[in-house]
């Protein structure tokens, strides 16, 4: 054997087995680190040194890594689809509440919008998290237009309370008549103060809503946007974030609802730091696609199938 596989051999039990850093192998056997690093790479490459990683059956490491890749995304987080739609939305809530306590810092500014997915997240989140110095901050309308248990509202309360954080309110409705309505609106001095955090938040939930092959907007959900209404915007319209409609690239989409909608823009959303949509399901394929192709999201939480089907096109 080699002189040189001798020494490979055992900077490799060294660092592998022993768990003794490049620093502290270089140091014992007096040669620098770039050597060690050098010598650890050829242990591998030469097949002196095999790293196995036992991945488990329902992971979906390869696909998130495709999907980050694909759109220069921070996370992909993919969960099994379940032979539900109601299931699948459980499934993404568990582990979209895994990575939002594992991605929040003390300090941080969350902005939390609405949707069933996001209360799945919600409710398989712990009571308590502790982080130091949070605020929560409500970044779209809703009031009696969205039923409780999914408006941003009680959604931003929630987990505020589990933060034990300070929380800013839009107590407004998602969307307005006119824009003359949402002008006086945003104005008052409550909501005012609210909109004025939009550009401190560095962290958003957010949920995504489609347009085809059929609708899944809250707002239409609830009778808020008419048929005919609909007819209009899916003409252009791939989905909606906080009620803001976008095409199939991702840009704002020019509808009737543009200057009536009260809550944190699609611009504004471009700017915060991370942006974590939680969203799945066969009719959420093209919504989902087109947000992370036009970057309004950077962290998204989904299914396998969805998933796929999203690297498929």
């Amino acid at each position: 054997m080699a002189k040189n596989e001798i020494l490979k051999i055992k900077v490799a039990k060294l660092f592998y087995q022993n768990g003794f850093s490049k620093i502290e192998i270089g140091e014992k056997l007096r040669i620098s680190r770039l050597k060690v690093a050098s010598l650890l790479e050829d242990a591998v490459s030469e097949g002196i040194v095999k790293i196995t990683i036992n991945e488990p059956e329902n992971s979906f490491i390869d696909l998130e890594n495709e999907i980050e890749k694909r759109f220069g995304i921070h996370r992909a987080i993919i969960t099994e689809t379940g032979a539900s739609y109601e299931e699948t939305k459980k499934y993404i809530g568990r582990v979209a509440a895994n990575c939002f306590e594992d991605l929040i810092y003390d300090n941080d500014i969350i902005g939390v919008a609405w949707g069933s997915s996001i209360y799945e997240m919600v409710n398989a989140l712990p009571q308590k998290i502790n982080r130091n110095n949070i605020i929560v901050v409500q970044i779209t309308g809703g009031s009696d237009q969205v039923p409780m248990d999914v408006n941003a509202s009680e959604l931003t309360r929630k987990i505020a309370k589990i933060f034990d954080a300070n929380s800013y309110y839009l107590h407004a409705p998602a969307v307005v008549n006119s824009r003359e309505a949402r002008d006086i609106l945003i104005s008052e001095i409550g909501i005012k103060n609210t909109f004025d955090m939009f550009d401190k938040v560095n962290f958003a939930i957010v949920g995504i809503g489609s347009t085809l092959p059929e609708p899944s907007t809250i707002l239409y959900r609830n009778g808020f946007i008419k048929n005919s209404d609909l007819d209009s915007i899916s003409k252009n319209c791939m989905g909606d974030i906080n009620s803001y409609f976008y095409d199939k690239n991702g840009v704002e989409c020019d509808t009737i609802l543009l200057g009536k909608v009260i809550g944190m823009s699609l611009e504004q959303l471009k700017k915060v730091r991370n942006v974590m949509a939680i969203a799945g399901g066969e009719q959420k394929i093209d919504a989902i696609y087109s947000a992370l192709k036009g970057r309004l999201v950077n962290i998204i939480i989904t299914d396998n199938k969805t998933a796929e089907s999203i690297l498929s096109k």
